[in-house]
Parts: C-alpha cells; sequence; structure tokens
C-alpha cells in the first residue's frame, strides 16, 4: 500500500502507519492482550506478539486487496473539479465501468458533462 493510504488507514482503526522496507507500507495496531494487528495491501494478520511478528508467524490472516490510488478511476467535469467516491479519503472508484456509470447519472439527472480519468492522471 501506498504511504497516502496507510496513512489514512491508521487514523480509521487508531494504528501506526510505518515503511517496512522498499516503498511498502504497513499500519500496525497493538492490542490490549499484546497481539499486533498487521495490515498491508494484501491482508490483514493478527500475530500473538511482536516476537511473532519479526518471525512471520501469524496465528490468523484475511486475505484481501486494497487498491493504490494511482489504480482507481474519478469523475471530472468540465471545469476540472474532481468527485470521488470517498471524497474525505479522496479515493475514485475500482472500476472505470462504476465510475462512468455515476458519470452517466449524474448527466441524465442535468448536472453537466462529465469525464472518467484514471485517478493517476490528476495533476499533482
Amino acid at each position: 500500500m501506498d504511504e497516502r493510504t496507510a496513512e489514512q488507514l491508521a487514523v480509521i482503526v487508531g494504528g501506526e502507519a510505518w515503511q517496512s522496507g522498499g516503498g511498502i507500507y504497513l499500519v500496525t495496531v497493538n492490542r490490549d492482550d499484546g497481539s499486533l494487528v498487521v495490515f498491508s495491501a494484501d491482508s490483514i494478520c493478527e500475530y500473538e506478539n511482536d516476537d511473532a511478528f519479526d518471525a512471520g508467524r501469524a496465528s490468523k490472516t484475511i486475505p484481501l486487496t486494497i487498491p493504490e490510488t494511482e489504480e482507481l478511476y474519478v469523475i471530472v467535469d468540465l471545469k476540472g473539479n474532481v468527485y470521488y467516491r470517498d471524497d474525505k479519503m479522496e479515493r475514485g472508484w475500482q472500476f472505470e465501468e462504476d465510475a462512468l456509470h455515476e458519470a452517466r447519472a449524474w448527466e441524465s439527472r442535468g448536472e453537466g458533462k462529465f469525464s472518467v480519468v484514471k485517478q493517476s492522471e490528476l495533476p499533482a
């Protein structure tokens, strides 16, 4: 997961975002019982303690996929305003077809003209 996603997720779950090396970010949550929950782009893992984490011995694993923002799609109007699926997190739609469907719905309600672009193509 990228740094921005990790920082946002850390706020949501009350954890800490950190780079584990090679540009890979994780979010960790230390629980009251001494166990550790680790979120990555690929999974959520629970470890009995820090030593189990260091040894890579997860007691529970939930596989998942958190798409990077560069892989998401956003809606843009003719003035250059950007619309996200989640405005607070600034995350677009995972599938281009879903963003196109939403844009067409807005157009059919007379809300303007819209286009769909990859979030990575937005000006920085």
